[in-house]
């Protein structure tokens, strides 16, 4: 279907404009590696706060997480926080935001440097972090990409790839031109927008009363109460994708297990890069707080969409759940369907715009300035940061083309990529004995565990795959910490009294309060572990409200 004129004019404003702020910004974002990556590092919190919930909010993301609602109903809230790890705003909140803007790093990889030093072990577990960064950073842009098309065909005359093709084109223009400047400025005003949607989106499920009683489901799928199993005709309704969330329980247990280290190996994507902009540790805090909140955007927007997906499509809905959102905006009376446009693409942008910022931070500051040119001029190395943009974005695209539906390359790239690094960056946080030795070995050998369990037992169900794959990347950790060296005292003493993280860190610690570098009697550890539980229950709460209000 094609859309109307009006509904046109308003996404081609809305793309301009964005577009545009880039070209405003390309002076002053050009001007150094700080300026375009890191917007100087003095980036108000406020900004941070409406910049980070749109780039929680985005097309793929929403979708599946309305197929996930429609298939699970209430338990989906245990799904998303628990299975998909959304627990881990509240820990940035309590202290890895914190923990982060003290390094004063410009890079995931980078950061390595102020754990493990400079030596030949230190180099290699710098480069073995930014090469998974940047495998992470692609598979982002590729889940982006497969709900970019879903979305895109079905309502534009144009097929899957060429959708995709121009919104990251326009993505690319104000991100490769005004750096995270552009990022910051455009967040901003997204955020603004997707939360006038929002607003819109509520008003019309409580303007259709009768929209609730549509929803025929069975008792259970209203009850929060998590289960061992799901209902009985869970699986007749249900497509492959979303089967393996049948055996609930085993599937929460081991997810739980994951998301433990979810959570303690602190953020790996664009997060890790928006705290380095704040002005201080405590506006990083403030920002990661704020979250918390503002990301409640998405299930408002979910739970809406879902209501009145129900409502005007009938039985229409249980063909692909992943398509109700597209089909809503097909039910909206013109103009208005061109504003939600707007707000979705809006979405979509602010997450791709971060991803691609990072990803050419990463080759540009870990492999290009760092092996290939050391002595090259810092306009020089922003613009070839712009390229390595572009070429993310191609790439991106190009993989997304293997996949068909969102929820398998969301969980492809969640479970087994980000798996890898799980624990041994749990462990870098939080063991001073781990080393960079030990760091590079339990990566390398977890990869290839992961693999083998692919390749070898690929039809085990996702409760015992993600168990396994954790399980062994344990063990391969504890191993490797266990017969390495941990780094010199002298750099551990220097992290630990700079950043000042909790757990096992007793002989480091000591000889810090001896030198007079860190208090004797330090309570912040567990104020920090306080903060985030108490954090994990606001936001819990605040989560299952839209279902409450509009159920």
């Amino acid at each position: 279907m094609n859309l109307h004129p009006l509904d046109l004019v308003i996404i081609a404003v809305y793309l301009v404009a964005v577009a545009m702020i880039g070209v405003v910004l390309r002076k002053r974002a050009t001007k150094k590696l700080d300026s375009f990556y890191l917007a100087d590092r003095n980036v108000p919190w406020w900004m941070l706060v409406l910049s980070g919930c749109s780039s929680y909010i985005d097309i793929g993301g929403t979708m599946s997480m309305i197929g996930l609602i429609f298939y699970l109903g209430l338990k989906s809230m245990w799904a998303t926080h628990i299975f998909w790890g959304w627990f881990i705003i509240c820990f940035y909140m309590a202290f890895q935001a914190k923990y982060i803007r003290r390094s004063g790093v410009m890079t995931f990889a980078e950061w390595n440097e102020t754990r493990f030093g400079t030596g030949r072990d230190a180099e290699a577990a710098r480069l073995a972090a930014a090469i998974f960064l940047l495998v992470l950073m692609i598979c982002n842009l590729m889940f982006i990409s497969v709900g970019t098309g879903k979305f895109a065909e079905e309502f534009l005359p144009l097929p899957r790839w060429e959708a995709t093709l121009i919104v990251l084109a326009v993505v690319g223009v104000y991100v490769t031109l005004g750096g995270f400047f552009g990022v910051i400025l455009t967040d901003v005003f997204q955020t603004l927008l997707i939360g006038v949607g929002a607003v819109i989106m509520a008003v019309m499920v409580f303007a259709k009363p009768a929209a609730m009683t549509f929803i025929q489901k069975d008792p259970a799928w209203f009850s929060l109460a998590p289960t061992w199993t799901l209902w009985g005709g869970f699986a007749a309704d249900t497509p492959a994708a979303y089967q393996h969330f049948g055996l609930f329980g085993p599937l929460m247990a081991a997810g739980f297990f994951w998301m433990i280290f979810r959570l303690l190996s602190g953020p790996n994507v664009w997060d890790f890069q928006f705290f380095l902009t704040t002005r201080s540790p405590r506006d990083a805090q403030l920002a990661a707080g704020m979250w918390t909140v503002g990301y409640n955007l998405r299930w408002v927007l979910g739970v809406s969409f879902m209501v009145l997906g129900i409502f005007y499509l009938g039985t229409q809905a249980g063909f692909d759940a992943e398509k109700i959102m597209p089909l809503v905006l097909l039910k909206m009376p013109v103009g208005l369907r061109g504003l939600f446009m707007a707000v979705l693409l809006a979405a979509l942008m602010s997450t791709i715009s971060a991803m691609i910022n990072v990803t050419s931070s990463v080759v540009i500051n870990d492999f290009i300035k760092r092996y290939f040119a050391k002595d090259m001029t810092q306009k020089k190395l922003v613009r070839l940061g712009q390229i390595a943009s572009v070429v993310a974005v191609l790439i991106g695209f190009v993989f997304s083309l293997s996949f068909t539906n969102i929820v398998t390359a969301w969980e492809t790239m969640v479970f087994v990529v980000v798996t890898v690094i799980l624990v041994p960056a749990t462990l870098r946080w939080h063991y001073w004995r781990f080393g960079a030795k030990a760091f590079v070995w339990s990566m390398g050998v977890s990869a290839v565990l992961i693999s083998l369990r692919l390749i070898f037992l690929k039809g085990l169900h996702a409760s015992a795959s993600l168990a396994i794959d954790v399980g062994l990347g344990l063990v391969t950790t504890v191993v490797a910490a266990v017969l390495t060296k941990p780094a010199d005292m002298e750099i551990l003493v220097k992290f630990y009294a700079k950043v000042r993280p909790f757990g096992f860190w007793g002989p480091v610690r000591r000889e810090c309060v001896k030198r007079g570098l860190v208090p004797a009697k330090d309570k912040m550890p567990k104020i920090d572990m306080l903060n985030g539980l108490v954090t994990a229950a606001f936001q819990f709460c605040l989560a299952i409200m839209p279902f409450y209000l509009f159920l």
